[in-house]
């Protein structure tokens, strides 16, 4: 299901995101991006009060492999 808004930006970032083709599907994978980041970002706060030490990326690895990797993580 989509639901189609309206939203007001910045004259340089509009034109950033216009700049892409698809304005909704960038906007909407950015977004998830920062979805998941603020997910991850609670889940490794609870993991640091239990103790739990934990790596974000393994060596040599792009940000879309890790964001793809802690999506499986996460159940995404």
């Amino acid at each position: 299901m989509t639901i189609n808004m309206t939203m007001s930006l910045p004259d340089d970032v509009a034109a950033f995101v216009k700049a892409k083709g698809n304005a909704s599907a960038y906007t909407a994978r950015i977004l998830r991006r920062q979805m998941l980041a603020e997910q991850l970002e609670k889940s490794a706060r609870v993991r640091a009060e239990a103790g739990i030490v934990t790596t974000a990326a393994e060596p040599a690895e792009s940000e879309d492999t890790t964001l793809e990797r802690w999506a499986r993580v996460a159940g995404r």
